[in-house]
């Protein structure tokens, strides 16, 4: 929200013009409490009983205001302390998404990679996962022995399948487990979405996230929440993210599922037009 103060116009979030708002109401309502009370002064000490009860009304419409004020200001004030707008830890996350969504598009472009990615357990030689992104359309397996230091790149010939790639969310699956003793190896793609509801309540990255079964594949839905200006800026700029090497949060999740279900978990498809982002998965033995 766009606000004008002495003469020039600044941007302030509505949240804080809210609980300024509120504080403004409070004080209105002590105003209010303040001219009941001069009233009650002015009618002091009298036998009438018709001042009497307007004295009583007016000590009622004191009491009231003045809880009133108290609740206004309260809630004003503690909104306005309590908020904060978004920190610099956030915006620097929301620009290191961006930024590693275009060096992983600028590598892949330069290595004339136009496949799909498989995001691959830790097995047949690896002890971390990895993200697999092929060479070419249409169906290509990952090698069926690797390393960890491994990087296979299509090379000049195409002979190559692919490239391996470290998918952004590894890091962030890691600390689910460290930090949250959730345990995925194995686990099974429901109890994989139910360790990964910290990415909702306890981080506040995604806004919401599901996985479905339809017609033997894995449909994800996937929204972020804080870091979803940036997620629009991806998908705008560099739509084949998506599909290639997802950000972190998607990232995370793919997987998840492939180490829930130790199988590759290879992208068939995405819809990335809204803000809702579709993968459509396919999960294989390896």
């Amino acid at each position: 929200m766009r606000v004008r103060l002495f003469g020039r116009e600044k941007e302030t979030p509505v949240w804080r013009v809210v609980a300024l708002a509120l504080v403004l109401v409070g004080l209105a309502f002590a105003v209010l409490a303040a001219d009941a009370q001069n009233d009650i002064d002015e009618i002091g000490d009298t036998n009438d009983e018709i001042l009497q009860n307007r004295s009583l009304s007016l000590q009622n419409e004191r009491n009231a205001y003045i809880v009133c004020a108290i609740g206004f200001v309260f809630l004003g004030l503690f909104g306005f302390f309590t908020l904060v707008e978004p920190g610099y830890s956030r915006k620097v996350a929301a620009e290191q998404m961006i930024s590693g969504a275009r060096t992983n598009q600028s590598m892949l472009r330069g290595l004339s990679l136009l496949g799909n990615a498989s995001y691959l357990p830790a097995s047949h030689g690896l002890t971390v996962q990895r993200v697999f992104v092929q060479a070419v359309d249409g169906d290509a397996e990952p090698p069926s022995a690797l390393s960890d230091d491994m990087s296979v790149a299509p090379g000049k010939d195409g002979s190559s399948p692919g490239m391996l790639i470290d998918p952004p969310g590894l890091r962030l699956l890691e600390m689910a487990e460290e930090d949250y003793d959730a345990v995925f190896v194995g686990a099974g793609v429901e109890a994989a979405e139910g360790s990964l509801q910290v990415l909702k309540h306890g981080l506040g990255m995604l806004r919401d996230f599901h996985f479905k079964e339809r017609e033997g594949k894995t449909m994800l839905r996937v929204e972020y929440a804080d870091l979803l200006p940036a997620c629009r800026i991806v998908r705008r700029d560099m739509p084949d993210t998506c599909r290639q090497v997802a950000c972190i949060g998607c990232s995370c999740l793919l997987l998840a599922v492939a180490k829930a279900t130790n199988k590759i978990a290879r992208v068939e498809s995405v819809d990335n037009s809204e803000d809702t982002v579709v993968f459509t998965i396919q999960l294989r033995d390896w």
